[in-house]
């Protein structure tokens, strides 16, 4: 994720150009106070961050607290309409205003609507104890996905100093601030003792346990968690060694019970090898199913880099590898983005790899309004909600991008496609 900071380099630049323009002064961009010292400056997002802002040189601005708090108010009351328009949209009540009020707009559920008006201390705690209550937690990114409805997280530093402060505060105990080598161990034994075993999966404070970042840290001369696992815990994986006999064996065994084998059943609860194992005595998965006599599947279902090379020979000829964009490419090419990707591990190194230039890529970063954009055209061009595995190979923004805005992927499209729906009516 893009850090929402200006680093040290930028402030320095920004600082020194505010004196060149100054004549030797510091002063607030909006309404020109002289500022004294860097405690009074604010080092603002010219383009909010919450909405595709990037923490640049050409995006910084040096304000006072007072027209940054105005700002931060201003954003607030913009932020109140957006949810109360989707709110109408999704078919809910909104409460009348009257025509006289200086009030901001508010929807049904007034708990999720910030006040607009100058964000005082009391006001704050009081957001923040509301979203602690529903989330039981509160993190540096809750700040920054807009649907939260948060005041600035430069109120945090306000009255707080840092989050972690805040946290304190609030009765959130923060146990990454308490780990070391010798607990770490401790508790990671206790699970073991209690659940048999653990895996990279279970590393959750939910489970009290330390992340896998976490663990490194404390104990960096271990270079994975099955290593860390063997050497500190105690805990050692044992692998079957098969035989080409014992493969045939469970192979024929696990079709005359279901019928079929194909890839996704090679696992060990299944009493079967792995699809390393089968490659490395079978070459593919079909040349398996013939030996054991079970229906051969999608020839695709294994495709070797070598085939996909030859695949890209035929595909671009002598020609340059030139593409206009992913969706184009696995439209004609001859296996599917998948394969690929299982293959290369992603899009973008497969095409490092093979040396192919993509003219339209994946968009790095999207504001609000492009998220909309993007939705409300693809709605409104008849068609469905896709799936998320679908997002950015149809062109659409992905789960991330998203869910900067919204919390849920699905929410934009499901009020577009409402919307679309009574309109087609």
């Amino acid at each position: 994720m893009a850090d929402r900071n200006f680093s040290d380099a930028i402030q320095y630049a920004i600082v020194k150009e505010n004196l060149e323009k100054n004549d030797g002064n510091i002063k607030c961009e909006i309404c020109g106070k002289q500022l004294h010292s860097i405690s009074e400056c604010h080092f603002d997002h010219i383009i909010p961050f919450a909405k595709g802002g990037k923490s640049t040189k050409d995006n910084c601005q040096i304000l006072c607290e007072s027209c940054n708090l105005s700002k931060s108010d201003k954003q607030l009351k913009e932020f109140a309409l957006e949810e109360k328009a989707k709110a109408f949209l999704r078919g809910e009540t909104i409460d009348v205003i009257k025509p006289t009020t200086t009030d901001t707009p508010t929807v049904t559920d007034t708990s999720t609507v910030t006040d607009t008006s100058k964000m005082t201390k009391e006001k704050f705690d009081t957001i923040i104890q509301q979203f602690i209550d529903r989330k039981g937690d509160i993190h540096k990114v809750d700040f920054t996905r807009s649907y939260n409805n948060l005041p600035s997280i430069h109120y945090v530093n306000v009255y707080y100093g840092d989050l972690n402060t805040l946290k304190k505060a609030f009765g959130i105990v923060d146990l990454s601030l308490n780990w070391s080598r010798e607990n770490i161990k401790e508790v990671l034994l206790d699970y073991v003792e209690k659940n048999g075993d653990v895996a990279e999966k279970d590393l959750k404070k939910k489970n009290g346990l330390p992340s896998y970042p976490c663990i490194l840290k404390y104990y960096p001369e271990y270079k994975s968690f099955s290593l860390f696992k063997k050497e500190v815990l105690g805990i050692k994986n044992v692998y079957k060694v098969w035989t080409k006999e014992e493969v045939l064996e469970a192979g024929k065994a696990f079709v005359e019970k279901n019928g079929k084998i194909t890839e996704k059943d090679l696992k060990a609860k299944n009493g079967l090898p792995t699809s390393k194992v089968i490659y490395n005595f079978f070459g593919n998965i079909n040349n398996f199913q013939r030996e054991i006599g079970a229906p051969v599947t999608d020839s695709s279902a294994f495709v070797s880099k070598d085939k996909i090379r030859e695949a890209l020979k035929k595909y671009f000829g002598d020609g340059e590898r030139i593409i206009e964009s992913r969706k184009a490419f696995f439209e004609s090419f001859p296996y599917k983005q998948g394969v690929v990707i299982k293959r290369y591990g992603s899009f973008d190194e497969f095409c490092t790899v093979e040396k192919i230039t993509v003219l339209i890529s994946k968009k790095a970063a999207y504001t609000k309004k492009e998220v909309d954009d993007v939705i409300h055209n693809w709605i409104f061009s008849g068609n469905d909600i896709p799936k998320s595995k679908e997002l950015t190979a149809n062109g659409l923004p992905s789960m991330s991008a998203i869910m900067k805005y919204y919390e849920s992927w699905k929410e934009p499209f499901e009020i577009y496609y409402t919307l679309y729906q009574k309109i087609k009516k």
